[in-house]
């Protein structure tokens, strides 16, 4: 909502441009003023677009970074999800297996428990005729023998009997061990059931967790992409105001050089050498030719040289005095949009030289005067579309900019 509101603002400010038009030479006080307010507003609007697109470059820059790393995150979620999966599934598929396991279990404890009962009541009986018939009667057979012969046979029967009895009770030994071994595999079973149930409900609860995080976190990435579609749109806005911008700067270059050239026309040569504009300032902050301009951040023919403050020792530049460059006569003194306050002087043969972003009050000369070479006609200061105090200087022979280092000495 900020930045909207911000945006508005700043949409508003710089719709300021489209009004802005050169006063003519002619021009009441009260038109100068108006003009040099919407420059000056214009100017401040251009410094606020570049800074907010200076911003808005910065936050693309941390979107990019956040998805980056959200991607990287999801990057990272994606082989535990598959772990957890695999896991999950090899454990149902276990599970699966000792159900199957516990039901076979379950079918051959049932048959070995009916052959318990059918072996228990078997000895149950043989007991039961044994009690019947008491200790002696095995002895009471044997004595009953008529002969040798029936002594033998007797004796093997009883033998059989005994065998039978014992064999009866050994198998139901067996069966009772084996019943209660298939009865404890069973329960070792079970307890592996519950078992790997525990932890696969634990692992589908972890993996729930991974893919909802993972799903958080692909919504904070579209959240991102959002914000940047948002955030590239305003710059696009905003980087079409600043061209409108621009593009009025040049408009006034070249409504400067069509004036030129109804004035003043010639071979462009200059007699002697020009002096150097700001007495004691050398430093060029902005050569003539092709730059990046500072406040609109795009690529322009700056058509002059920027003379700035000293760097060694530090030295502002503020209010130091402009000469002329060379004699001549005074064609244009006063407000010139992106220009500021500016003079230009017509030094014949087409030569005419621009002294522009003077101090508000800081032009000394006026239209039509003859001026000397070296004499005083200005102030720098940091009128127009400028970024900080310094002198614009330019040479235009018949109209059109040429690189100013040819004429000066």
């Amino acid at each position: 909502m900020k930045r909207s509101r911000a945006y508005r603002a700043l949409s508003l400010c710089l719709l300021l441009i489209l009004a802005f038009a050169a006063p003519a030479v002619g021009a009441t006080q009260s038109e100068l003023n108006a003009s040099r307010q919407r420059a000056a507003d214009a100017r401040t609007a251009a410094a606020e677009a570049q800074s907010k697109a200076e911003a808005l470059r910065k936050e693309v820059e941390a979107m990019d970074k956040k998805i980056a790393a959200l991607e990287s995150d999801v990057n990272k979620l994606v082989p535990q999800i598959e772990k957890a999966t695999a896991r999950t599934n090899r454990l149902k598929a276990e599970v699966a297996e000792l159900r199957g396991n516990i039901a076979t279990k379950e079918a051959e404890i049932k048959a070995v428990q009916a052959d318990l009962v059918v072996q228990q009541q078997l000895l149950d009986k043989r007991m039961a005729s044994s009690y019947k018939q008491g200790d002696m009667f095995y002895l009471d057979l044997l004595l009953d023998s008529r002969d040798f012969n029936d002594l033998i046979a007797r004796t093997t029967l009883v033998q059989r009997i005994i065998s039978s009895d014992q064999d009866i009770a050994k198998r139901l030994t067996l069966t009772r061990n084996d019943f209660q071994s298939r009865k404890t595999e069973l329960e070792r079973i079970l307890q592996d059931v519950q078992t790997k149930r525990a932890e696969a409900e634990m692992v589908e609860s972890n993996l729930r967790g991974l893919k909802a995080k993972r799903q958080s976190v692909i919504d904070a990435q579209e959240d991102v992409q959002n914000q940047k579609a948002d955030l590239m749109a305003e710059n696009q806005a905003n980087a079409k105001r600043l061209r409108a911008i621009a593009e009025e700067e040049e408009a006034e270059s070249a409504r400067i050089e069509v004036e030129l050239r109804g004035k003043s026309s010639g071979s462009g040569t200059y007699n002697g050498v020009m002096a150097w504009p700001v007495p004691g300032f050398y430093r060029i902050s902005s050569a003539y030719g092709y730059r990046i301009h500072p406040i609109f951040g795009t690529r322009k023919l700056h058509t002059g040289i920027d003379i700035a403050r000293n760097l060694d020792p530090p030295q502002s530049i503020n209010g130091a005095p402009i000469v002329a460059s060379g004699s001549g006569e005074v064609v244009f003194a006063g407000y010139r949009g992106g220009y500021g306050n500016t003079v230009m002087i017509d030094h014949g043969n087409g030569v005419v030289t621009l002294y522009a972003h003077q101090q508000g009050g800081g032009i000394k000369v006026s239209n039509g005067q003859s001026v000397t070479k070296g004499e005083r006609i200005g102030t720098v200061g940091s009128t127009g579309y400028s970024t900080g105090a310094h002198l614009h200087f330019e040479v235009r022979v018949n109209g059109s900019p040429v690189n100013p280092m040819g004429y000066l000495q």
